[in-house]
């Protein structure tokens, strides 16, 4: 349960931003975050920031609690976690589900953050800084592109030979997120410049799916799904894209309800290259792409 909601009894009055600040030893700045988000209530009402509170109210906050996943790799600025599919990275609304950051906090505390992102649909490797001091910097290299990343996807049909795919993506706006499959993004002339690498790396016949190194050398939402099911070659299991819209519309809906039975996207971060601190590395998933790999991604077809 990464959120609680906790009763307080207040005997004398305090202001609320006070309160919060003392009952979750957090900066000012956090406090007003937790009341803006209307967490703090008092007779079902929220408390604004001003506001002096006494007597009886509720309090919800971010409880981490430990996870399966431990870190892959650990240094004195960063980490890296090696996430599993169908896993958010961020606790979406207040429903009973565990995200990487449940992990994050637990084992970091809670000035750990996600530097980058991964959808929840795909797995692989996701740094995270250990304090605020490394967060900003570590964010920097992935903005400007110093990050240099590499997934592997099984996607169907037969890709005989590499290609650069550089199409323009078009996310949604704030006004579109709200509306009927709103959440795609989609090639467009009025997008994004936007470009991925591919490489074939196994074909498997009888399936007629391909294995493929993939290299985005832009960092676009779901760059990589929309590119793969714009050339007609859809990543298998996406739910997403290169679907019909009523598939679509079903599974964001058991997404929505926590119901998700969906397939597992065949797309995975596989390595990540950068320098920091003067420090050069070259991180790999433990799922490594030896025959083993190829094995389970094409028997999961």
């Amino acid at each position: 349960m990464p959120f609680v909601t906790k009763k307080f009894f207040l005997s004398a009055p305090k202001k609320a931003f006070l309160f919060v600040m003392e009952t979750l030893n957090c900066s000012q700045k956090e406090a007003q975050k937790h009341l803006d988000k209307q967490r703090l209530l008092q007779n079902n009402t929220p408390v604004h920031k001003s506001q002096t509170i006494v007597g009886e109210a509720t309090l919800t906050y971010f409880k981490p609690q430990s996870i399966a996943q431990s870190p892959l790799w650990i240094t004195p600025y960063f980490a890296v976690y090696d996430k599993p599919p169908k896993m958010l990275i961020h606790p979406k609304g207040y429903f009973l589900h565990l995200s990487l950051i449940d992990g994050i906090k637990s084992d970091f505390g809670k000035e750990a953050n996600p530097v980058h992102r991964l959808d929840y649909e795909t797995s692989g490797l996701v740094v995270i800084s250990k304090s605020k001091q490394h967060e900003a910097p570590l964010k920097e290299l992935f903005a400007k592109q110093k990050v240099h990343k590499q997934y592997i996807a099984l996607v169907k049909g037969h890709i005989r030979s590499p290609q650069e795919i550089n199409l323009p993506i078009c996310i949604p706006s704030k006004s579109d997120k709200y509306t009927d499959l709103g959440i795609r993004c989609k090639v467009s002339a009025q997008g994004k410049p936007s470009i991925t690498q591919i490489t074939p790396i196994h074909y498997d016949k009888a399936r007629n799916a391909t294995l493929l190194q993939v290299t985005p050398l832009t960092g676009r939402t779901h760059q990589i799904r929309v590119h793969l099911s714009h050339i007609g070659h859809q990543i298998i299991g996406d739910s997403l894209y290169g679907v019909e819209d009523r598939v679509a519309r079903g599974y964001l809906a058991s997404k929505s309800n926590n119901n998700d039975t969906s397939p597992i996207l065949m797309l995975h971060a596989q390595s990540l290259k950068f320098c920091y601190k003067n420090i050069h590395y070259h991180i790999k998933s433990h799922q490594n792409l030896n025959a083993k790999f190829k094995t389970r991604f094409i028997e999961s077809f």
